[in-house]
């Protein structure tokens, strides 16, 4: 059994003790869900079903999760699109949301009785009425796996399975500086549980459908960079999604081929959002972060547009600018916070 870090200790109680008072769930998490969100959503549907709960799990976008979480169990029960009819008579419980407009659904928020939120996103503004942050956690499932052992919870294959995805994806397979002993120590207990890592890390990384391929080299003919070439930042238009057959879930990932570059420090995907889904049917587009280490909080960016994620990795939506407005932003953003970080050396060198 991994022990509980001591700060956290009381709020993990708090929440297991309401989680375990709770008749009807409604269990979400954010849009585009990664592994973590569904890892999430599924382990914890599965921890209420064992304390004997009416649970419910739900996402509300109409569409096909991202193909290489397709292997875990329990996905098929997700109910997609419009809330279930009863969804006000349910308490309403986050996961890796790290505001509540990412639900996707404004009008169940507001309907919603009682939110409890869980999550890992520092910059979460604790829009429940019972809330646990813990923003230097590896993933929000790091976080489920201590509540669940507070609530008693028997960590079940298809939960430990659950579990480890989660860890495995948002840690950044164990190298994002959020990884701690107690990341290693949960995923070894999630191992001892029946957890097959071979066979998931085959199915999230070495599985790759040709269509999310052929995105990739679309991506990176796109490739444009600045700073340098400390900051590479890549384009997809929906022609690009069209001319390939690929949906917007499959850009999960692909940041990762701009971040592990000779030299980038930092990586930008830029992609272009179905105009249906922005309002007035305005193209929009998504802006995905992620930066290789310390000197640029790539957090601190994104809020600066109105979205937000980690230190390490973030994203926001924009809907006015331009593709080469969001480069010419990205570079300022990056320039500067490598000049602050110089002066910063220079000045302890000193």
């Amino acid at each position: 059994m991994v022990a509980t870090p001591n700060p956290i200790d009381k709020g993990l109680r708090v929440v297991a003790e309401a989680l375990l008072k709770e008749k009807k769930v409604l269990l979400t998490t954010h849009i585009k869900p990664d592994g973590d969100a569904l890892g999430c959503l599924i382990a914890l549907h599965q921890a209420m079903v064992q304390a004997g709960a009416d649970s419910i799990m739900y996402l509300s976008e109409n569409r096909p999760v991202a193909p290489e979480y397709g292997f875990l169990r329990g996905l098929e029960e997700v109910h997609m699109g419009s809330a279930p009819g009863d969804a006000v008579t349910r308490t309403l419980v986050a996961v890796d949301c790290g505001n509540a407009e990412r639900i996707g659904n404004d009008e169940l928020v507001r309907q919603a009785s009682r939110i409890i939120n869980i999550d890992h996103h520092s910059d979460n503004p604790r829009y429940g009425e019972v809330n646990l942050v813990v923003g230097d956690a590896s993933s929000t499932a790091e976080i489920i796996f201590f509540i669940m052992e507070k609530m008693g919870t028997e960590i079940t294959p298809v939960i430990a399975e659950a579990l480890y995805t989660g860890i495995l994806v948002d840690s950044g397979r164990f190298q994002y500086a959020s990884t701690s002993p107690t990341t290693f120590r949960i995923a070894a207990d999630l191992l001892n549980a029946g957890v097959d890592h071979t066979a998931i890390f085959r199915q999230i990384f070495e599985s790759e459908p040709l269509a999310k391929a052929r995105l990739r080299c679309l991506m990176i003919n796109s490739i444009s960079f600045a700073c340098d070439g400390r900051l590479a930042v890549g384009l997809l238009e929906n022609e690009d999604f069209r001319s390939t057959g690929a949906g917007i879930e499959l850009t999960d990932g692909l940041i990762n081929s701009l971040r592990e570059l000779e030299g980038v420090e930092v990586a930008a995907l830029i992609y272009a959002l179905p105009a249906e889904e922005e309002p007035g049917g305005t193209p929009g587009y998504r802006v995905s972060l992620r930066s290789s280490g310390e000197a640029v909080n790539v957090q601190k960016i994104a809020r600066e547009m109105g979205g937000g994620g980690h230190p390490q990795a973030a994203g926001f939506t924009a809907s006015g600018e331009t593709p080469d407005e969001l480069i010419r932003f990205l570079g300022e953003q990056v320039a500067t916070a490598l000049r602050r970080g110089s002066a910063g050396e220079k000045s302890s060198d000193g």
